[in-house]
């Protein structure tokens, strides 16, 4: 499943979210159920300083069948950590790094382990919002902070429908341009 968001003008994302489908008696799948476009725009000074947030800028449905599951995060660019360029204003100034980007992920229960505004990283060191690199995770149940027991949002809303906020501070010093990253959700089952 690919979807994508888009950030025009100085600054594109696009976002790939993955699921992945095992045995039809345990799966794991989500849906987007906003628009994959995000267009954040830096036309004013106080832009620059104060930075741009679009709140629900994605919203994630997750749906475990029979079984626990992972949910992570990370940045694909053609240079790990640092935007791709697809187009320069100006010579002077670097290349924004991935981590002017900060998520949130948001949900009724407050499951995410991942409190609150943070940068992102390459998708090479994912940030987990729910369960762990290490497997089998221990098994959290709805609403607890981390839950990753079967489920459904329609079900539970609280505890499996994440809205997803992004925030861009990105200051004076980065060459002016559009830059562009692509963000990939995974949510995967926890064996």
């Amino acid at each position: 499943m690919l979807k994508r968001c888009l950030l025009k003008n100085t600054i594109l994302i696009l976002l790939v979210f993955t699921s992945t489908t095992l045995v039809s008696a345990q799966s794991v799948s989500f849906d987007l159920k906003t628009s994959p476009t995000v267009n954040f725009d830096f036309n004013t000074v106080q832009k620059y300083i104060s930075g741009v947030t679009i709140m629900n800028a994605c919203e994630l449905n997750i749906e475990a069948i029979g079984t626990q599951w992972d949910l992570y995060v990370g940045a694909t660019t053609t240079v790990a950590g640092e935007w791709d360029v697809s187009a320069v204003y100006s010579p002077s100034g670097t290349v924004p790094t991935i981590d002017i980007l900060q998520m949130q992920f948001r949900n009724a229960s407050n499951t995410s382990l991942v409190p609150g505004f943070f940068p992102i990283q390459d998708i090479l060191t994912p940030i987990y919002i729910i369960g762990s690199p290490a497997a089998p995770d221990p098994a959290i149940n709805c609403p607890a902070t981390g839950v990753n027991t079967a489920g459904n949002y329609l079900v539970s809303p609280g505890c499996y429908k994440f809205n997803v906020d992004l925030r861009v501070i990105p200051g004076f010093g980065l060459q002016p341009g559009a830059y562009s990253m692509r963000i990939d959700y995974i949510l995967s089952q926890d064996l």
